[in-house]
């Protein structure tokens, strides 16, 4: 089973503008709804083959973004960090759900994200959406937590949340850890130690959130790493820029 979710995005000065080309992602065969470029964004349906077990990032917030699903009501995405651009990735947690759309922000621009298209009519509640950004290329990637807020005046007035971060195992893990190092000459230092990033096990595709607001503000790698009685430890290393 396939689900599929649309994001609008507005034109207006200091936002999100037209992406210059797709990545090379299979769109689903004879649908109007294959992923492909939508104005400022690349979006929807695609083909994915069932991969290995595995370790995800499919979110990386501020704070945990709250809002309600109503007609006419909008988001509004942004992220902070001194490197430009910013690329935007919004995916949809539940499992097997294959939906992609990508964004690229400058310096400074937003994501005003209309709830009312699809989000709405699908009842796609906040808890269901991962949302990151990143810079450097699709295979090295540092991550950068985003702030979606509501639209509207009181947009800006919104404080900054934690850097949340969430991981999804595609297997059922008895174990989840994580553990830090501060990026030192464009390498990881020595990490600190494993912490624990669940009390209980958790199903296939549960999103583990990991709290990094005691880092320290700049570059740092994180890792993670799963396990079950039935699947040997599984690891991600990445990198991380924390406003």
């Amino acid at each position: 089973m396939v689900c599929w979710v649309m994001v609008w995005a507005c034109f207006y000065p200091h936002l999100s503008k037209a992406q210059e080309r797709c990545d090379a992602v299979r769109p689903l065969p004879g649908s109007a709804s294959g992923y492909q470029q939508r104005g400022n964004r690349c979006e929807g349906l695609y083909v994915t083959d069932v991969g290995s077990q595995s370790l995800d990032v499919v979110s990386f917030t501020r704070g945990s973004p709250k809002f309600d699903l109503s007609a006419g009501g909008s988001l509004r995405v942004s992220a902070s960090t001194q490197t430009s651009p910013v690329h935007i990735r919004a995916v949809a947690i539940p499992p097997r759900t294959y939906y992609r759309m990508d964004a690229t922000l400058a310096r400074g621009a937003v994501l005003v994200w209309p709830v009312g298209a699809v989000l709405l009519p699908e009842s796609l509640s906040a808890n269901r959406i991962g949302v990151y950004g990143w810079t450097g290329a699709e295979n090295k990637k540092t991550f950068i937590p985003v702030q979606i807020v509501p639209q509207g005046s009181e947009a800006a007035a919104v404080p900054a949340g934690p850097a949340l971060l969430y991981v999804q195992p595609s297997f059922d893990a008895d174990q989840v850890k994580w553990r830090w190092a501060p990026v030192q000459k464009d390498a990881c230092s020595v990490f600190q130690s494993w912490k624990n990033a669940i009390e209980s096990p958790v199903d296939a595709g549960w999103p583990v959130k990991i709290n990094l607001s005691q880092l320290p503000a700049g570059l740092n790698c994180i890792e993670v790493a799963a396990n079950s009685q039935r699947t040997p430890w599984r690891t991600i290393q990445i990198r991380v820029e924390i406003p």
